[in-house]
């Protein structure tokens, strides 16, 4: 009975489908925003360099948002720049209107896991 049990084992070995060699995904690519630094202080309608490093490269565009900070967190105030080539690491982004308060600069991209976010940046109407 051994001996079947032995030789079933092998049969089944031997008629199982090869299986693919299985890679670990590839980590997403990190990127690292630059500017603005942590306690900039940017005017409405004025002109800032939002600039980022990327270790690795990507290739989707990426969307430049700024969110306001509220009592339930980080909110959707506006967008600063669309569709930007990442591989300029940076884009030149005019600040609306908006009331003053606490802000964070927000890029997205399909490549990345999450968004990257900048510390907090006031901006005030002067």
């Amino acid at each position: 009975m051994h001996w079947m049990a032995r030789t079933r084992a092998r049969l089944c070995h031997l008629t199982r489908p090869p299986t693919a060699p299985r890679h670990p995904p590839a980590p997403p690519p990190d990127l690292c925003l630059s500017s603005p630094a942590a306690g900039a202080h940017w005017h409405c309608v004025e002109r800032h360099r939002v600039s980022w490093n990327c270790a690795d490269t990507l290739w989707h565009p990426c969307d430049v948002l700024l969110e306001r900070r509220t009592e339930h967190g980080w909110t959707s105030a506006a967008r600063l720049a669309t569709r930007v080539d990442p591989r300029a690491l940076g884009a030149s982004v005019l600040v609306p209107e908006l009331p003053a308060g606490a802000y964070r600069v927000r890029v997205t991209s399909p490549e990345l896991a999450t968004a990257v976010c900048s510390a907090p940046v006031v901006i005030s109407r002067s």
